[in-house]
């Protein structure tokens, strides 16, 4: 039997943003017992992979959705920072699934997980409804190994754990038509993670139930070393892009360092943890 191709949690294309003029990109430990520089495919290597069986019912279809979401959502980046913000219609759809993807792939622990059904495979992302939102309309089960029933296709960490990506639809429809900021910095600052999308709330607003991925007050998403992409429930600015200093990005990078599972990375010229005091968990 054919070995599912495997992908890794977090797109080489976005690490690549992060790395330097020859591709090298520095990997640190979560605890900061290490730190090395890797190239941009031995980082994504080190934050894991996934894979789709292409033998269950929908494996097919999903396998080459997950993919097109990825290289599209690279390209309606790329023209985002060109000055092409906000997105719109088609390319908003598809950058809300995106995120909802990685939402659900990296969601702490990585291990999380439910049953995947085919219904993403038949995800059209130009179609997505921008319905309003459900606060806390996608709950995350906790992981199992249990073989998923009728005509699911089963999406699979490297330990066997099947991850929840049945709900993608649902969050890219609670992701869609919140504000979308694209934030920005003087100067390169920002890391990113083996989790690179991460769902925030400011302290003691956090909803209850950490699984509630559409509760959350924000979702923070670095795009590069200046630059990154906020989703809010609500932004008195509206759609805009923001020049941020500092001090807005060592709480941006204290987010997403907290919300990695092992490794942060970011440009070698940099040091984006520095200061930057972390939760031991």
């Amino acid at each position: 039997m054919t070995e599912a191709p495997r992908r890794p949690f977090v797109p080489e294309w976005l690490l690549r943003r992060f790395a330097d003029g020859s591709g090298q990109v520095l990997m640190e430990r979560r605890d900061r017992t290490r730190r090395l520089t890797a190239s941009v495919a031995e980082a994504a290597a080190a934050a894991g992979c996934y894979s789709v069986d292409a033998h269950r019912p929908g494996g097919p279809e999903l396998a080459r959705l997950l993919v097109e979401v990825e290289d599209r959502a690279a390209k309606v980046i790329e023209e985002m920072l060109a000055g092409a913000f906000p997105p719109r219609g088609e390319d908003r759809a598809l950058l809300a699934l995106f995120v909802a993807v990685r939402l659900l792939l990296g969601h702490a622990p990585r291990a999380v997980g439910q049953q995947v059904v085919a219904a993403l495979a038949e995800v059209v992302v130009a179609k997505l409804p921008e319905e309003d939102e459900d606060e806390g309309l996608v709950v995350v089960a906790p992981p199992t190994r249990a073989e998923p029933d009728g005509a699911d296709a089963a999406v699979r960490d490297e330990e066997g754990h099947r991850l929840p990506l049945s709900a993608a639809p649902e969050l890219a429809r609670v992701l869609l038509p919140r504000t979308w900021q694209l934030v920005r910095f003087p100067e390169p600052r920002l890391l990113t993670g083996d989790t690179p999308a991460v769902p925030w709330s400011p302290s003691g607003a956090a909803p209850s139930n950490p699984t509630r991925l559409g509760a959350f007050a924000e979702v923070r998403v670095p795009l590069d070393p200046r630059h990154a992409l906020i989703l809010a429930r609500s932004a008195q600015l509206g759609e805009v892009i923001r020049d941020l200093g500092d001090r807005h990005a060592s709480a941006l990078n204290r987010t997403v360092a907290d919300a990695a599972g092992m490794w942060m990375y970011y440009h070698p010229a940099t040091d984006p943890p520095g200061g930057v005091a972390l939760d031991p968990t």
